[in-house]
């Protein structure tokens, strides 16, 4: 038997030797964490190899924080240490965690997209619980969340509503509902109790019907506490709820508001409240209520807002806030109160947005964005992405805007952005600036006609930038002229070929040596385009007709590797998007993905040579480019495999074998005896990378090298104790996990 073989049948029988199970706080990653820390000093990452037919699939690769939003709901889940959030304006059916590191999207199934949801975590049974919300029509259904998977309660119980508020009694064990609207603008003045039977009306009198108010459980004192909202008046009565009774404690303190928040902070004693709306704007405040007296705390932090969520992390002793609405912009900021002083959690990457560019620096190995527009207002901001994270540059540049258009000069090796627009009214730039790598150049205000919408490509055979296209407001249908930069200026090259457009998109095809365009929307016709055009330096060529449907607002980029432009999404007409991934190769177009990626318009997608795949960034989900921006990084590549045979029950030989993974690159083989999910700790190459493994049984069974091809076999003895659990792989360089697998 192989050195290899020998290594795997040994840590395997140390990985499934009977072991003392572990109290929640000590480390069972202790043997994978050792391993992970030990190769991040000599971690690289190898020139991708050919990459196989038929195997690409889009994975997330990137840290993105959730998308701005308001009216969501957040819960903290004190067994697994996360705060758990649902939904909100715009978004979203989807479940988002942060662990105090960063925010990771876990789910995107459960409950229907929806605003003004309430939730809590029930410690007694170890789930977070949803209730109501409107999608647009008010609910009335309950959901719990288990950290892997939504599940939908068959109860009756409160009328359907949101803006509603709920806290989780822990001295009764019970779920505390009170108050809300419906669609039909009624207000709701009830107060219901859920526990392991279902829900009930609570009796007795109390507050007056309201909504948008705040709530939280005074754990020391055993209380709810209620604080303001709305009821044809703006509140800022103070109601405390033993169980049985209400009882008003307080009517002065924070001035009357609703959409407000409060978290009870157990370490202090102290229920504190912050921000809210009243008829004067936002507010940006925050108070403490200790059973007798609020105090306001004068402290900086976070811009006046309302509709945001606050949750109290007991295993960090820190209350964590996020999102909200500020003066008509929805905010994506995360911020923690440590009882004294705001912080503000560092960004985790670009908001999700439309109306940006997006390139690849091969000089540098990045992929540099800039502006946009993220739902509320244009966007100045310089991003870059090195293959794991976003950095953003705090640097001076161009004015905000968005439909500006931006390709790569490799032969200065700077970043040129050409045009846009940055007001309601139409504000069309001329202005030509470049980027070195650390700070912006104004380079001209002489060139073509102000405009957006266009399309840029760099020509590095003949090393001239080509603009074709482009929307001007003044002229109906919009341009049809080509022009280049050399690096000291514009020229008009030609005023025939394409037929004038808009939201097309160019890419640059080294292997051939031409500029290939496709699609865009043609104004004068009103209608999308499917045709395909080739510059070649001197004029304009049709080459194809046929292949993607005709769409507008999508992306291209040029595989290197393969000598072929891909062709990403777009709007197929006013109401349908396309999630497909298209390829052509100079006289063919062929369909390659067709829902690996969500559907999008205004999306953008780069070519990065060193890692050998395409990554994808941002776009609006919504055909009429409305909140619901992307802010997910995305890369195409191959997926990981992993397949185990082996003899149960009894034991004995077991083969693993994988494929897919980073070409002569670390993997870690790892077992456990049940399925679950555990994100990887802090500290680590991969931390937050989520497992589909027990957390309390994971071990460290075998680590080593693939292949050349990224591939691997290891064959051993194992014992009977194996039969039964599972083995998942996780390629070190880029933190994917192969499927669960289970030995049987």
């Amino acid at each position: 038997m192989s050195l290899i073989s020998t290594q795997l049948g040994r840590l395997i029988r140390i990985a499934l030797a009977p072991r003392r199970e572990c109290n929640s706080r000590c480390s069972v990653l202790a043997t994978l964490s050792s391993f992970l820390m030990t190769i991040s000093c000599v971690l690289t990452v190898p020139t991708p190899a050919a990459r196989g037919q038929g195997c690409e699939e889009w994975f997330d690769v990137g840290a993105a924080g959730p998308a701005p939003r308001r009216d969501h709901a957040a819960a903290f889940d004190s067994v697994r240490g996360v705060t758990v959030m649902f939904g909100g304006e715009g978004v979203f059916g989807e479940t988002q965690e942060y662990d105090g590191r960063r925010w990771r999207l876990v789910s995107t199934q459960g409950p229907s997209a929806r605003l003004g949801a309430a939730m809590v975590y029930d410690a007694q049974r170890g789930q977070t619980v949803l209730f109501g919300g409107d999608d647009p029509q008010s609910q009335g259904d309950t959901w719990t969340w288990d950290g892997i998977t939504w599940q939908e309660l068959p109860l009756q119980g409160p009328a359907a509503r949101y803006s509603h508020a709920m806290v989780y009694d822990s001295r009764r064990g019970v779920t505390v509902l009170f108050g809300g609207q419906d669609d039909e603008a009624r207000v709701f003045g009830d107060t219901w109790e859920l526990d392991a039977s279902g829900w009930h009306r609570a009796s007795g009198s109390g507050p007056r019907a309201r909504f948008g108010h705040s709530m939280t459980y005074d754990s020391r004192r055993g209380v709810v506490v209620l604080h303001g909202g709305y009821g044809s008046a703006y509140l800022s009565d103070t109601w405390e709820w033993d169980g049985a009774h209400w009882r008003l404690v307080r009517e002065s303190g924070p001035t009357a508001r609703n959409e407000q928040a409060m978290v009870f902070d157990s370490e202090r004693g102290v229920s504190l409240l912050f921000g809210g709306a009243d008829r004067f704007g936002k507010i940006d405040d925050a108070w403490e209520w200790d059973g007798v007296q609020w105090t306001q705390q004068v402290v900086a932090g976070p811009s006046g807002r309302s509709g945001h969520s606050m949750t109290y992390d007991s295993a960090r002793d820190v209350v964590v806030l996020y999102g909200g609405e500020d003066s008509g912009c929805l905010r994506g900021d995360t911020w923690e109160w440590s009882g004294t002083r705001w912080t503000q959690v560092a960004d985790v990457g670009p908001p999700g947005k439309y109306g940006f560019d997006m390139v690849y620096d091969e000089a540098r190995d990045r992929t540099i964005m800039f502006g946009g527009w993220d739902y509320a207002w244009w966007r100045g901001d310089t991003w870059e992405w090195d293959g794991r994270r976003w950095t953003r540059y705090l640097v001076d540049g161009p004015e905000p805007r968005s439909g500006h258009a931006m390709a790569f000069d490799s032969n200065r090796e700077v970043t040129v952005l050409f045009g846009g627009n940055d007001d309601f009214f139409p504000n069309l730039r001329s202005d030509t600036w470049q980027w070195d790598g650390s700070e912006w150049t104004k380079l001209s205000d002489i060139g073509p006609p102000g405009r957006d919408r266009h399309a840029m490509a760099y020509d590095s055979l003949r090393q001239v930038m080509v603009v074709f296209g482009g929307k001007d407001y003044t002229v109906f249908g919009g341009f049809g002229d080509t022009w280049e930069w050399d690096g000291a200026e514009w020229s008009l090259r030609a005023t025939t070929g394409p037929a004038a457009r808009e939201d097309h998109a160019m890419v640059f095809d080294a292997r051939r040596g031409v500029i290939v365009l496709f699609g865009g929307r043609d104004n004068s016709a009103r209608a999308m385009l499917g045709d395909t055009w080739e510059w070649n330096g001197l004029r304009w060529v049709q080459v194809s007709d046929a292949g993607p449907a005709p769409r507008a607002r999508h992306s291209m980029a040029f595989d290197k590797d393969r000598g072929t432009v891909m062709v990403f999404g777009g709007m197929l007409d006013e109401s349908e998007l396309s999630s497909e991934l298209w390829e052509w190769n100079g006289q063919s177009w062929r369909l390659l993905d067709q829902e690996g990626a969500s559907r999008r318009h205004g999306a953008k997608m780069v070519y990065e040579t060193s890692r050998g795949a395409p990554i994808l960034f941002g776009g609006s989900q919504l055909a009429d480019r409305g909140s619901r921006y992307s802010n997910r990084t995305m890369q195409y590549r191959c997926a990981l495999t992993l397949t185990v045979t082996a003899s149960c029950p009894g034991g004995g030989p077991i083969t693993v074998r994988w494929s897919q993974a980073t070409p002569n690159a670390q993997v870690a083989l790892l077992f456990a005896r049940t399925t679950g999910s555990f994100a990887i700790p802090g500290g680590n190459p991969c931390a937050g990378t989520r497992l589909g493994l027990g957390s309390r049984q994971i071990r460290l069974a075998w680590h080593g090298p693939s292949d050349a091809n990224g591939a691997g076999t290891l064959n051993a003895n194992a014992p009977g104790t194996a039969c039964g659990g599972y083995f998942q792989l996780l390629d070190i360089p880029t933190c994917i996990t192969s499927s669960v697998v289970q030995i049987e």
